[in-house]
């Protein structure tokens, strides 16, 4: 979790390691290596322990232009936002206020990543 929402790089694919001739081989072999960013690290509904997502929060142009980085530094065909935190205010009966600022920053990365990156790029 990371305060500034700075995001590691190279990001590891198996191993720990980042294995740029696997994801040519499976680029090769027709298959499509998509970044996942995010996921139960950054924070999950289901607990409410970790909030690293809101670190993140008004900085859609920063990460975008990491994962971006990232995507072509590594070879990746695109980006899977893995978001499992809290998207509405109360949501689940959390005291979670957050509603909108997670709303537009999930709009904005999603937009933003479908702009950047290159044509054809897959985002989820």
């Amino acid at each position: 979790c990371n305060q500034q929402c700075q995001i590691s790089s190279p990001v590891p694919v198996c191993g720990n390691a980042p294995q740029p001739a696997l994801v040519q081989k499976w680029r090769a072999a027709g298959k499509k290596v998509i970044l996942s960013f995010g996921g139960a690290g950054m924070g999950g509904s289901w607990d409410g322990l970790d909030d690293c997502w809101e670190y993140c929060y008004g900085k859609e142009d920063f990460v975008i232009q990491q994962l971006v980085d990232i995507s072509r530094d590594q070879g990746f065909d695109g980006v899977d936002i893995d978001y499992e935190y809290y998207y509405e205010n109360g949501q689940r009966g959390s005291s979670f206020a957050k509603g909108t600022q997670a709303q537009a920053f999930l709009k904005g990365l999603t937009l933003g990543l479908k702009d950047k990156l290159p044509s054809g790029s897959l985002v989820t």
